[in-house]
Order: structure tokens, then sequence, then C-alpha cells
């Protein structure tokens, strides 16, 4: 089960994600059409309902892909019984929390403790510890890796808890500049690397200067 965890995760988040891509693109195409036949439904309560069943059938969508991003910052940090144990750790406590304050709350607990434990990740990269778990060893992808997915929880989290909030826009920002670099540092990490193995080759035999030129 735990060998085959990180293959079931990325499975669940491709499907929650081509599901959640379904229905944007089924409410894009309604609400284009609606408005060509009703210039000014915006303004009836045709689009008050239009809304509140998006926002029903997003809902479990949501919930499955914060749970899934949750569990999935831990294992770059965690194996074995210890995964399993912070794994069920996050999801009793954000159960409680949701059970008590409102799902809301229960999943922006998990997608705080999905932020602070991917912080360490990147940091971790960054100085190059051996302790975290990639699939990969190169260092653009691993870091790409945290990246993408540091991006990924700010947005869920900036999409559930700060819809409303005057810092939705900031938040959105930060999070599209994570999933950017990210992007760029995995989907071009040979060039990066062949790139950063010049850098070090011209800095270990600094070019020596022309006399000619000197005098």
């Amino acid at each position: 089960m735990i060998k085959n965890l990180n293959y079931i995760l990325i499975l669940i988040t491709i499907v929650v994600l081509g599901a959640i891509g379904l229905v944007f693109i089924y409410g894009t195409s309604f609400s284009w059409m609606q408005s060509l036949n009703m210039p000014e439904w915006r303004e009836t309560g045709l689009y008050q309902d239009y809304l509140a069943d998006m926002n029903l059938a997003l809902a479990p969508m949501a919930v499955a892909l914060v749970v899934v991003l949750g569990l999935c910052i831990p294992k770059r940090l965690f194996s074995g019984t210890a995964l399993l144990m912070m794994m069920g750790s996050m999801l009793f406590a954000g159960a409680v929390l949701g059970a008590i304050l409102g799902v809301q709350l229960g999943l922006s607990f998990l997608l705080a403790v999905a932020i602070l434990l991917q912080t360490v990740v990147i940091a971790l990269t960054l100085f190059g510890s051996r302790r975290l778990v990639f699939e990969n060893q190169s260092f653009y992808v691993q870091i790409g890796s945290a990246f993408l997915h540091m991006g990924l929880v700010i947005f869920v989290f900036n999409l559930i808890l700060l819809a409303d909030s005057v810092n939705h826009i900031p938040v959105f920002w930060v999070a599209a500049t994570f999933i950017s670099l990210g992007m760029i540092a995995v989907f071009y990490s040979e060039e990066l690397s062949a790139w950063a193995g010049r850098r070090r080759g011209l800095e270990a035999y600094p070019s020596i200067p022309d006399d000619s030129e000197s005098s």
C-alpha cells in the first residue's frame, strides 16, 4: 500500500482535476448560452440558482482535492508507519475541526498544515538534504515539484478561505508565481542543469586576460 501510495495519490489528483475541469467547461458553456438568450440573466434569480448549483457540484471535488494535497505533502518527509500516522492525524484533526467549527475551517486546517510542511520541504531541498523522499534525483525537478505543490496548496487555500478577502488577488499571484517557477524548473530541468554546469565551470576556470589588451 505504501509503495503504491504515490501512484494512487497522482491518479486521484488527475481524476479530481479532470472532473473539476469538466464542471468548469459545462458551467462556462451554460453561462455563455444563457447570456446569448437572456442578456441580463446575471441580474435574475436564475443566475443565483446557477451559482448555487455550481458550488454544490464543486464542493465534494474541492474537499477531495484538499485532502489529496494535504496527504501528498507529508510523503516527502515521512515514510512507512510514520507517514500513515501523520496522514491519519491530519485527517482526524481536520475532521474534528470540520465537525465542530465547520467544513471550511476543517479544510483550511489541512491546507495550513500542508503549507507549513511544504515550506520545510522547500527549505530542505534548497539545502540539499538527503532526508527528503523524491522519485527523481535532479535538483531542479525536486525544487520544481516542491514549488508546484506549494503553489497548488496556496491556490486552493486562497480559493476556499480568502475568496471574499481583500488579499484574494495578491495571494493568487503568490500561488501563480510558485506554480510558474515550478513548471519552468520541472520542464526545463535539463537545460537548467546544463546552464548551472557551465556556470560552475566558468567560476572554476576564470578567463585569463590578454596581455595585449591590457597594454
